[in-house]
């Protein structure tokens, strides 16, 4: 199982399986989704946990049009109890996955703050200051997303986690996102302005749309962590399924992560040996026929494999073309 100090210490990108609420309120879903998320190659399994008070205004308190649209009853119908995710946080680790969670509320943060060495803040949740200053005082490592903010203001709440190891997730908080709304231009900024290696302050990519390219780009330009929703099948009613994809797909962003971070752990390109670079490249030869003590043009050299005789090169090319034969040379005879 992943240390989560390793992404810290090392050039690994951490991978996240957002499983969230797609477990539908089923436990017996939630333990598939984490096998998926194993299977898939994730590093760790990430889910939402809040209490059964939820975290909600009380309706009394609530205009009308207002309760219309909170998704109230959507999250009465998936709560799971704390002491499922106990069972879930256990079964986890015993698979090999790291398991950690978001807090929605205070007494979930209870409930998680010795169960887990990783906290996760939602984007909605960066000016949950109740929350971010409990967490602080736990001094673990902490992923906050960003979806709904500017970098200032990203900034100004970051200040209550300044004792703590960060990752900063570049985030869009539509469901779902599209390529257009994600600025990899912007990203390069974010990057630029809120990571600090030294500190333990780094950034990733928590991203909801369905493409896989999108992560393999933001990996390839620093993000240190990848955040992706994983859905068991992407066409049930799954409530996150507009942003997350199926556990094929998962794997398949997986590998191309991996094969990124390989070769950008590479100080330099592994060129071909001697010899097969002798065999591809090309020695300068005669065109034509080439009498001996006649000046040799550039319209009668040509360059033909293998490079063994005299190489083509800038260098070479010098010392013959205007220069008297020394010799008789044959249509696409070697010069030497």
């Amino acid at each position: 199982m992943l240390n989560i100090d390793s992404v810290f210490s090392g050039n690994k990108v951490l991978v996240i399986a957002e499983v969230g609420i797609n477990h539908n309120g089923n436990f017996d879903k939630l333990i598939k989704l984490v096998e998926n998320a194993k299977n898939s190659g994730a590093d760790a399994v990430k889910f939402q946990v809040f209490s059964e008070k939820l975290f909600f205004v009380e309706e009394k308190y609530l205009p009308k049009n207002i309760i219309e649209k909170i998704p109230i009853n959507i999250f009465k119908k998936v709560f799971i109890p704390f002491e499922k995710y106990q069972e879930i946080f256990d079964y986890s680790k015993s698979i090999g996955i790291l398991p950690f969670a978001t807090p929605l509320d205070l007494e979930s943060f209870d409930f998680l703050e010795n169960l887990q060495d990783v906290f996760k803040v939602a984007s909605s949740d960066i000016t949950y200051i109740p929350l971010l200053k409990r967490i602080s005082k736990t001094k673990k490592t902490v992923i906050i997303s960003t979806g709904f903010s500017t970098i200032q203001e990203v900034k100004k709440y970051l200040v209550l986690l300044k004792n703590n190891s960060t990752i900063v997730m570049f985030c869009v908080s539509r469901y779902p996102s599209y390529p257009k709304d994600i600025s990899i231009k912007e990203f390069i900024n974010f990057r630029k302005t809120l990571e600090n290696e030294k500190k333990r302050k780094l950034v990733g990519f928590s991203d909801h749309t369905k493409t896989l390219s999108l992560p393999i780009a933001m990996v390839s330009l620093g993000a240190k962590a990848i955040e992706k929703h994983l859905t068991l099948n992407e066409n049930d009613d799954s409530p996150d399924n507009s942003v997350s994809i199926s556990p094929n797909k998962f794997k398949t962003m997986v590998d191309m992560i991996r094969e990124v971070e390989e070769s950008l752990n590479s100080k330099r390109r592994n060129l071909p040996d001697k010899f097969t670079k002798e065999m591809s490249m090309r020695s300068l030869v005669a065109k034509t026929y080439i009498r001996k003590g006649s000046t040799i043009k550039e319209e009668d050299i040509e360059a033909l494999r293998p490079s063994t005789f005299l190489p083509c090169s800038i260098e070479n090319w010098k010392k013959i073309v205007n220069k008297k034969s020394k010799r008789d040379y044959l249509q696409r005879e070697p010069f030497l």
